[in-house]
């Protein structure tokens, strides 16, 4: 893994889908088992179309509001309705949260971390969606495909 490793890229785990097989098998899919659950639930978020924050609010403002509000000082709090980020870019500390705007835009804010700048996407409506949608379907295809298979 070190040999491919970059300074943007630690930690990873690379494989290979080949005639939407993994190669690697069991391995991949105990690592890819936990995003897909994760893309599931954060499909049913999506779906309910979550609008808190004014449109008229700057990225940078949206962006702490929704991170306070999805990520509360107690756990019992715990909320995370407006994260789409999956578990492996929360482990790199990649927050992505969704709005909806209105009834044709749709908005994801991001950053990569404490102190890093804040990115803006404005989409038409339901495009998040329809990509979760089609990467949760894909992905279960391929991990369908590769199930029970020695070696592969």
């Amino acid at each position: 893994m070190e040999a491919w490793s970059t300074k943007k890229i630690k930690n990873g785990v690379m494989c290979f889908v080949l005639q939407n097989q993994i190669i690697g098998g069991r391995f991949f899919r105990s690592t890819l088992g936990p995003e897909l659950i994760r893309m599931k639930s954060i499909l049913s978020s999506l779906q309910e179309g979550k609008k808190e924050v004014s449109s008229e609010w700057s990225a940078a403002d949206a962006f702490a509001h929704l991170r306070a509000l999805s990520f509360p000082e107690t756990e019992e709090d715990e909320c995370r309705s407006h994260v789409v980020s999956t578990w492996s870019l929360l482990d790199a500390g990649i927050d992505v949260f969704y709005e909806v705007l209105n009834d044709k835009d749709e908005r994801i804010l991001y950053s990569e971390g404490e102190g890093k700048s804040i990115g803006e996407l404005i989409l038409p409506l339901n495009t998040v969606l329809d990509v979760f949608q089609s990467a949760v379907a894909g992905l279960e295809a391929i991990l369908n495909a590769s199930e029970g298979k020695e070696g592969a």
